[in-house]
C-alpha cells in the first residue's frame, strides 16, 4: 500500500480521534487488512502509524501536584487532641 493510500485510510480515524473517540490499533489493522486483501503482521500497523506521525496518547496516572509518598505517610502520623479546642481555634474562649 502506498503512503498516500495509508494517509487516506488513517484520515477517517484521525477525524474520530479529534472528536474525542479512543482509536485502537486493532480497528485500524482490520481496515488495513481489508484494504490490502490479506493478513498483516502484528507490528506492521504500528510501523504504519509511526510513519504517519501518530503517537500513543494516554491519560496521566497521577496528578502532577500530588504529594510525595513520604509526605502522605508523615501526615498520617500526626495526632490531634480533639478535647482541646484551642488547637482548632487558637483561643481559650471555647474551652
Amino acid at each position: 500500500m502506498s503512503y498516500e493510500q495509508e494517509s487516506q485510510l488513517l484520515a477517517q480515524y484521525e477525524k474520530l480521534a479529534e472528536a474525542g473517540r479512543i482509536v485502537e490499533p486493532s480497528e485500524i489493522k482490520k481496515a488495513y487488512e481489508e484494504k490490502v486483501g490479506h493478513r498483516i503482521g502484528g507490528q506492521q500497523i504500528y510501523r504504519v502509524l509511526a510513519r504517519h506521525g501518530w503517537r500513543k496518547v494516554m491519560t496521566r496516572s497521577t496528578h502532577p501536584k500530588k504529594a510525595t509518598y513520604e509526605a502522605i505517610k508523615a501526615s498520617k502520623k500526626l495526632k490531634y487532641d480533639w478535647k482541646k479546642k484551642e488547637h482548632m481555634f487558637g483561643v481559650d474562649e471555647f474551652v
